[in-house]
């Protein structure tokens, strides 16, 4: 079947989807109404198909909710073939993305089974391969439904008179070696109790991505039988669920004391799981795979990605509550001085005030509004701050400090070098005793002097003087803006100042 092939004028091949001991399975489409279907075929001819016994049992279950639909069934030529509802992906599927499901989707699961085995047995059913190949998810409004599929060694429980079959020992092993029941291991008949237990083998295998019996070694096929089953056997069940809730434990512990003929408790056994949703605060709608939520997250990815990274605050951006709180102890002291030093820097006498120009008197005033509006300040501003140990509301002050009177101070470049600030270094002691200042302030006092002692001979008319009183009002305070922000660096990272501050 390499090339397509018509089947019943209806159904065209279309390309292979799995294979195992009934035969293969493949893609196909009605060709009438162009809706996919899945195609099994049985592998060789046989006079007694498995697939004879699927047929019935699933035309018996056909009004089921988790029983796919059966369109057609037939031989052609040398092959029997099913056509059923085509559906989603198996469990094992996802679990070899997933590796292991989370506890919420293995809840989902679990009662969604046990509703399944309640409906496949009370119409005198057992499916006898319960496993994550045979559990298929729907498509579309049904992803979040689970189907059960591959009835080909399912079995009557029930004869036309509804009695129950004859428990038989020395039976051949029936089932999947990983997932069998015990009683499948001892050669004994299977009855609704091994459906029960065989699905809680899935659920553990599910919840932890693997079982204890799987890294076992075999010669055979029969080897690997008595091996597992000897192992299932011999484990306790409280080793078997542990790190799992302890309702898990509850549950084998139930079915695997049912007798041969009982119908098991469904109720009682969907109430163990229903009870770990209840400590969990778990509601029914929260209950959905974990690969509905990986492809929701897959579809909204980008925005949901962006968003967060929007939402998500700065690593390098604090507020000023984090920023005080960053701050020691010995920065908050300096930030004080500088505080102190700034506000007599930005606040000039009237006398020296009336005695300026009206172009200075502007400029004292445009500084007083600089400092009275000091509490806004920019993200550059803060993100400085924090590097340098300053408080925001000082560095937005220094920041926009700006001189604009360029003409004049290059005019009285020559006033500003003969006439330097007696008192320019003096709070530099108060703020760190620190022995290089106290060097530095001895220089300058000795080239005060000199230059004090050459300005008392030197005369210039009034707009000279004029400059000299608006180069102390401006150029002076920019002057003392550099020496305090060389201090801040210094003082935080406690280098000296021989040479830069001469």
């Amino acid at each position: 079947m390499n090339n397509q092939k018509l089947i019943n004028n209806t159904y065209i091949t279309k390309r292979r989807i799995s294979s195992g001991s009934f035969g293969v399975v493949y893609l196909g489409q009605d060709i009438n109404t162009r809706n996919f279907v899945a195609i099994k075929v049985d592998k060789e001819s046989k006079e007694e198909s498995s697939l004879l016994r699927e047929a019935e049992i699933l035309r018996r279950l056909q009004h089921l909710k988790h029983i796919p639909k059966l369109y057609w069934f037939g031989r052609e030529g040398d092959l029997t073939y099913l056509v059923i509802q085509y559906l989603g992906r198996d469990l094992t599927h996802y679990i070899k993305t997933f590796r292991k499901f989370s506890l919420k989707c293995v809840l989902n699961i679990a009662e969604q089974m046990i509703i399944i085995l309640e409906s496949l047995h009370k119409h005198n059913v057992i499916h006898r391969d319960i496993k994550p190949e045979n559990i298929l998810v729907g498509k579309e409004d049904e992803e979040n439904q689970l189907f059960i599929v591959d009835f080909g060694i399912s079995k009557f429980y029930k004869d036309e008179n509804e009695s129950h079959i004859s428990l038989r020992e020395k039976q051949p092993f029936i089932g999947t070696t990983r997932y069998a029941s015990v009683n499948a291991h001892k050669g004994l008949s299977l009855s609704r109790r091994d459906d029960m237990e065989s699905l809680g083998y899935m659920l553990i295998y599910l919840l932890k991505g693997q079982l204890p019996w799987q890294n076992l070694q075999f010669t055979s096929e029969d080897d690997k039988i008595n091996q597992v089953g000897h192992f299932k056997i011999k484990i306790d069940i409280n080793e078997l669920c542990q790190g799992l809730p302890i309702e898990f434990a509850r549950y084998f512990d139930y079915v695997k004391g049912l007798p041969f003929k009982s119908e098991p408790n469904y109720k009682y056994c969907l109430s163990f799981f229903r009870k770990i949703s209840n400590e969990h605060n778990y509601l029914s709608k929260e209950l959905i795979f974990d690969w509905i939520i990986s492809q929701k997250t897959d579809r909204d990815g980008y925005s949901s990605s962006s968003n967060l990274l929007n939402s998500k605050p700065s690593l390098f951006k604090k507020s000023k509550e984090d920023l005080s709180s960053c701050n020691n102890i010995q920065s908050s002291q300096l930030n004080q001085s500088i505080e102190y030093e700034m506000n007599s820097l930005l606040k000039m006498p009237d006398k020296k005030r009336s005695t300026l120009n009206p172009e200075v008197n502007h400029k004292k005033h445009r500084l007083q509004s600089i400092s009275s509006n000091n509490e806004t300040i920019s993200d550059n501003d803060f993100n400085n701050s924090i590097m340098i140990g300053i408080q925001p509301s000082i560095l937005s002050r220094l920041s926009r400090i700006s001189f604009n009177s360029n003409s004049k101070f290059q005019n009285s470049k020559s006033n500003a070098s003969q006439k330097p600030n007696i008192h320019q270094f003096d709070h530099l002691i108060s703020i760190s005793p620190d022995s290089n200042l106290e060097n530095l302030l001895s220089e300058q006092q000795k080239k005060s002097q000199l230059s004090q002692s050459f300005n008392q001979q030197r005369k210039d008319d009034d707009t000279t003087i004029e400059l000299q009183k608006m180069n102390e009002g401006d150029e002076g305070i920019e002057s003392k803006y550099t020496q305090l922000k060389l201090l801040f660096v210094r003082a935080r990272f406690k280098l000296g100042l021989n040479n830069n501050l001469k």
